[in-house]
């Protein structure tokens, strides 16, 4: 995995507007920032104590369709599992269906809506999901 390579992705992924290559340099070297998966599917999670956010997740066009990131997005968690989280968020755009569909996939569960969130007037939906059943509802 390489700065250049998550940004050339998450560019592709995001119609052009990618982060920087700085920025991805900079969560690598982030010890509060996990970043899971390979140049072609990752996600980028802040950790703070027993919860994470799930800042972006991005997968190549030419590689979508396939399962790699409901594949990717297992071992994430299992790997957050490991590190003790207890509790993922994410917002996700209203009209991004198949992020939508993924984070479904994996159980996670709409909590919020801010409605006009991104630029392009749509909203955000907050998503959960409940790694360990110690963590409160």
């Amino acid at each position: 995995m390489t700065p250049t390579g998550l940004a050339q992705t998450h560019a592709a992924a995001f119609n052009g507007k990618g982060w920087p290559v700085a920025d991805f340099a900079n969560y690598m070297g982030d010890p509060k920032i996990l970043i899971h998966g390979d140049d072609a599917c990752f996600v980028v999670f802040r950790l703070a104590g027993p919860e994470a956010e799930i800042l972006t997740l991005a997968t190549h066009p030419d590689v979508q369709g396939h399962g790699r990131a409901t594949a990717m997005m297992g071992t994430a968690l299992d790997a957050l599992i490991s590190a003790n989280v207890e509790d993922v968020f994410l917002d996700v755009a209203a009209d991004n269906a198949p992020a939508r569909a993924l984070y479904d996939r994996l159980e996670f569960v709409q909590f919020a809506q801010r409605d006009n969130y991104y630029a392009t007037g749509a909203s955000a939906i907050c998503m959960k999901i409940r790694l360990s059943p110690a963590s409160p509802a």
